[in-house]
């Protein structure tokens, strides 16, 4: 009995010694080593000229109608000077400078359809840089078919020999973004000229022109509204009538 108390006491020993050392050999165990961050690589300066603006306008014109360009170029962060903008349309150079900045005079859109117009600009180091603008062109016969003469209004409605009147005409574009201009309209009775209204644009939408005719005269025949735009004309003739009216009149006694 004694022995296997001994045998116990000394397992129980070792056991208690072992610990220790077990958490010694735990503390002392080799760290896997910290990964090393890589070294970012410097990204390439772009050196591309920028373009700061760019118009061709009108972008909406009749065929024939002047457009012009402008724009504002400079360096990229690069640093490289421009050293030229080029505009280009169907591969054709249609304006060009070294300069930063260009406004150039307007040339006539002879086209009818789209064209599209790029700006490439080159600097010192042989960077390029391009953007685009479309510009559409409508033809003269295109356009005056959406022009039409709506009415005209006398004021005062009924009116007698002599009389003066103002007219209001009311003309309709329904080209829709296109500005006609110019435009001029004349009303007339017979040979006479009543009134006019010249060089003025006509945008899209309803127009009233205001006009006067002095005096009327009655055998003078029908009134015509013509208005003209490029050597076209659009008429629309008014015509004159007697109406019966009524007054009072003291009777006889």
């Amino acid at each position: 009995m004694k022995a296997h108390v001994k045998v116990f006491a000394l397992l129980l020993t070792l056991g208690i010694l072992a610990v220790p050392f077990a958490n010694v050999s735990a503390q002392l165990a080799p760290q896997a080593p910290a990964a090393v961050k890589g070294i970012p690589k410097t990204q390439p300066v772009v050196d591309n000229p920028i373009i700061q603006s760019f118009n061709v306008i009108p972008a909406l014109v009749v065929q024939g109608d002047p457009i012009s360009a402008n724009w504002h170029v400079v360096r990229g962060p690069g640093g490289s000077p421009v050293t030229s903008a080029v505009l280009t349309v169907d591969g054709a150079t249609w304006a060009g400078s070294g300069a930063e900045h260009f406004s150039g005079p307007p040339r006539p859109f002879t086209w009818a359809g789209e064209k599209t117009f790029t700006l490439t600009v080159r600097n010192a180091a042989g960077k390029t840089t391009t953007q685009t603008r479309t510009v559409r062109g409508v033809s003269l016969a295109e356009a005056m078919s959406k022009v039409n003469i709506v009415n005209m209004e006398a004021n005062p409605p009924r009116f007698s020999v002599g009389q003066p009147i103002d007219f209001k005409v009311m003309i309709s574009n329904t080209n829709p973004g296109l500005v006609l201009k110019p435009v001029n309209v004349f009303v007339t009775q017979g040979s006479r000229v009543v009134g006019n209204r010249t060089n003025f644009n006509l945008g899209p939408g309803n127009q009233v022109i205001t006009l006067q005719d002095s005096g009327f005269n009655a055998s003078g025949g029908q009134y015509t509204v013509d208005l003209e735009f490029k050597g076209q004309h659009r008429m629309r003739k008014f015509v004159t009538k007697q109406v019966p009216m009524y007054t009072l009149d003291p009777m006889p006694n």
